[in-house]
């Protein structure tokens, strides 16, 4: 009889054993269970937004960290200028965690992920981590030769669709008379080319195209002329 008894509790004991590593399988991965929010006291989220890039903001969206969506442009028909700052309410929530993208003039975009507003109340943005649209295109390198009389302080590309000629592509240089500069363009090959210089005089040369012309001379008669002069080749 004790042999019996024996068999029995062992017979018992695999039966558990087997039902437990079932459950256990059959329990989803901890990797799939999604983590919990960060909850903060229910109360007004606020967040202001400074927009210390080189390019206004069109566009601004705030989301919970918990969102699968961004939701409506927090900025309407307005405009965030460089320099400028925006004070956002986004209501009362126990949600500490969210999400903020801005989209610039250019429709490069840049986002900051998981701020936790029950902690701080201002983000920063300043084009540094900006990323061009899906349908920017290719990236396009043009090089300029100022043979003209004085140095070229500016240097603007744009689509010729754009309504406005966006950033200068020189920056902090210039390019002084005899001197050469390789400026960048994303898009496509048909640009317009606007050149400033020392004396705020400005040219333009419309539908210039970077594919076959990677190479421009800045030069008297070069926005007229039915080919555009383009510099020397090197010896």
């Amino acid at each position: 009889m004790r042999c019996a008894g024996v068999w029995a509790w062992t017979g018992w004991r695999l039966a558990i054993d087997v039902l437990a590593v079932g459950l256990l399988l059959a329990a989803p991965a901890r990797a799939d269970v999604p983590p919990r929010p960060v909850l903060g006291p229910l109360g007004e989220r606020e967040l202001t937004v400074l927009n210390h890039s080189p390019r206004p903001v069109n566009e601004l969206y705030v989301s919970p960290e918990s969102a699968d969506q961004w939701g409506d442009d927090r900025l309407g028909e307005r405009t965030l200028e460089t320099g400028d700052s925006l004070r956002l309410h986004l209501g009362r929530t126990r949600a500490c965690i969210f999400d903020v993208k801005v989209v610039y003039e250019d429709a490069s975009r840049e986002e900051t992920r998981g701020i936790n507003l029950c902690r701080t109340h201002q983000v920063t943005f300043d084009g540094s981590t900006a990323t061009p649209p899906p349908d920017a295109g290719a990236e396009h390198r043009v090089t300029l030769l100022n043979h003209a009389a004085r140095p070229i302080q500016q240097v603007f590309l744009s689509s010729a669709a754009a309504n406005q000629w966006g950033d200068d592509r020189l920056g902090e240089t210039s390019i002084s008379v005899g001197e050469q500069r390789v400026v960048t363009w994303r898009g496509d090959c048909n640009v317009d080319l606007r050149v400033v210089f020392e004396n705020r005089a400005a040219e333009e040369r419309r539908g210039v195209d970077l594919c076959e012309t990677p190479a421009v001379s800045i030069e008297p008669g070069w926005t007229t002329a039915d080919t555009l002069p383009k510099p020397p080749a090197p010896q």
